[in-house]
C-alpha cells in the first residue's frame, strides 16, 4: 500500500470522534430487534439524508427495510460498506439500560455496542468523510445499512438480488471481532441437517412392542457427537485456536401427552464447516448412523433453499484488501492486525458466496472477558472509536487508488 500523506491529514482533520461516540449512543438507544428494525432503519436514512448522501430504503421481506446510498459514478468499480442495524434480544443478567448507552470506565455499554452499532457508527461516519472528501474519484463507494442478519441474513441477501453489488470489487463488513487488532478474512459456513428418527408406537406400559424414536435418537446425538471433524492447523480462529470443524445438536423434538411409545423423534443439527473442506456432509453422517443397527428408521436431509447452506469462504492474504486493510490498521495503531478465520457464519458469508466479491470484517470490537456478544452487559472500549472511521476511509482510498485511472500522486 503506497503512502498517501495529504489525503491522510485531510482525512483526519475531518472525523471528530465526539460524534463518532454521540452516533454510536444514538443508534444503542433505539431498540432494534431482529425483524423490528423499521425504527433504526427510518433513523439511518434521516441521518444520512441529512447529510445530503441521497439515500434509499429498500424493502426486505419480514424485516424492517434495509438503507442504502452511493458516491461516485455508477458505472466506476466500487467498493462496499456493510454494516447490520439488527440486535439479538434483549437477555436476561443485565445490570446496565441495554437501551441506556451508558459510559463507566470508559465502555459503553448497551445491547449491539459491539454487535454491531458502534461498527455502524463508523461505516456511517467514514461513508460520509470520503463522500465529502472529494477524494472518491475513478471509483465508487457503496454504504449498506442491513436487516436481518441475526435472523436468516436476508437483508444482504435482498442487497444481493437487488443488484447493489454489482460492479463491487471489494465488500468492508465492518464487525470487528477483537476490534482492530485482528481483520476476519474468511468464515466457517453453516450447513443445517433435518433428521427424523422413525420408530413404532405402542401403548407406553407395554413398550417391548414398539420401537422408541427418542431412545434411538439418543443414540444417533452419541454417534454424532463422536464423529471425526476436520481441523485446519495453519488456519486461526478469532479466539486465536487453530480452526476446526463443529458439529452441535441445535433442538430435539419428540414424544406426546399420552402414554404411547413416541413413534418419531426430529433432530436439528448444525455443522460448521471450515474453509477448503467440504459443505455437504450428508453421507457421513448416514454413516455414522446406519452403523448404530437401530430398530428405528432415520431420515437425514441437509436444508437448502436461497440462504441454506451457508459456504465458508477465505479472502487470500496477499488479496489488495487485505493488504490494504492491514496497511491502514498498522498506519493509525502502529500494529499489523492478526489475520484470523470466524467461527460463526454471518453476512459476509453470503457476500462471498453470492457474488464472489473479495471480503473481509474489520471494526471496533473487544477480546477476552470482554467480548459479550450476544450476552448481557455487552459493552464495548469508547477510545477505539475514533480510529476506526479513519481505518474504513484509508483503507477505501488505498483500493481506490489501484481502481482509479488517475491513481493518487
Amino acid at each position: 500500500m503506497r503512502p498517501i500523506p495529504m489525503e491522510l491529514d485531510k482525512i483526519e482533520s475531518m472525523i471528530d470522534a465526539k460524534e463518532v461516540l454521540e452516533l454510536s449512543k444514538e443508534l444503542i438507544r433505539i431498540p432494534s430487534v431482529y425483524t423490528k428494525e423499521k425504527e433504526i432503519s427510518d433513523f439511518v436514512h434521516s441521518k444520512l439524508d441529512q447529510w445530503g448522501l441521497s439515500p434509499k430504503q429498500v424493502e426486505v421481506e419480514g424485516h424492517g427495510p434495509d438503507v442504502v446510498a452511493e458516491i461516485g459514478d455508477s458505472k466506476l468499480p466500487a467498493i462496499v460498506f456493510n454494516g447490520h442495524m439488527d440486535t439479538v434480544d434483549v437477555m436476561q443478567g443485565w445490570k446496565h439500560d441495554p437501551f441506556g448507552a451508558v459510559i463507566e470506565d470508559d465502555m459503553l455499554y448497551g445491547l449491539g455496542s459491539l454487535d454491531m452499532k458502534c461498527g455502524l457508527a463508523s461505516l456511517m461516519i467514514a461513508f460520509r468523510t470520503l463522500a465529502d472528501s472529494g477524494m472518491v474519484d475513478g471509483f465508487r463507494v457503496g454504504f449498506q445499512a442491513v436487516t436481518g442478519e441475526e435472523d436468516t441474513g436476508k437483508g444482504t441477501w435482498t442487497m444481493v438480488q437487488r443488484g447493489w453489488f454489482k460492479g463491487a470489487e471489494a465488500a468492508i463488513v465492518g464487525e470487528g471481532f477483537g476490534g482492530l487488532s485482528s481483520i476476519t478474512v474468511g468464515r466457517r459456513g453453516g450447513a443445517y441437517y433435518d433428521i427424523e428418527v422413525i420408530g413404532r408406537a405402542a401403548h407406553g406400559a407395554m413398550p417391548h412392542l414398539g420401537v422408541n424414536a427418542i431412545s434411538d435418537a439418543a443414540k444417533v446425538i452419541s454417534a454424532l457427537d463422536s464423529m471425526e471433524l476436520k481441523t485446519v492447523p495453519m488456519v486461526r480462529a478469532d479466539d486465536g485456536k487453530p480452526l476446526s470443524e463443529t458439529q452441535a445438536v441445535l433442538e430435539v423434538v419428540g414424544g406426546g401427552p399420552s402414554l404411547s411409545v413416541p413413534e418419531k423423534c426430529r433432530l436439528k443439527v448444525g455443522r460448521f464447516t471450515v474453509p477448503g473442506g467440504k459443505t455437504d456432509h450428508t453421507e457421513e453422517i448416514k454413516d455414522a448412523i446406519s452403523r448404530l443397527g437401530l430398530r428405528s428408521r432415520v431420515e437425514v436431509k441437509m436444508r437448502r433453499g436461497p440462504l441454506d447452506p451457508y459456504e465458508p469462504y477465505a479472502t487470500p492474504e496477499d488479496s489488495d484488501l487485505v493488504r490494504a486493510a492491514s496497511g491502514s490498521i498498522e498506519h493509525f495503531t502502529g500494529m499489523k492486525p492478526r489475520l484470523v478465520c470466524g467461527l460463526s457464519e454471518a453476512d459476509d458469508n453470503l457476500i462471498a458466496q453470492l457474488t464472489k466479491v473479495p471480503v473481509i470484517c474489520m471494526g471496533p470490537g473487544e477480546i477476552g472477558d470482554k467480548s459479550k456478544y450476544h450476552q448481557p452487559e455487552e459493552a464495548i472500549s469508547v477510545e477505539q472509536l475514533a480510529t476506526v472511521p479513519k481505518v474504513y476511509c484509508l483503507t477505501a482510498l488505498s483500493i481506490g487508488a489501484r481502481l482509479s485511472t488517475q491513481g493518487f500522486p
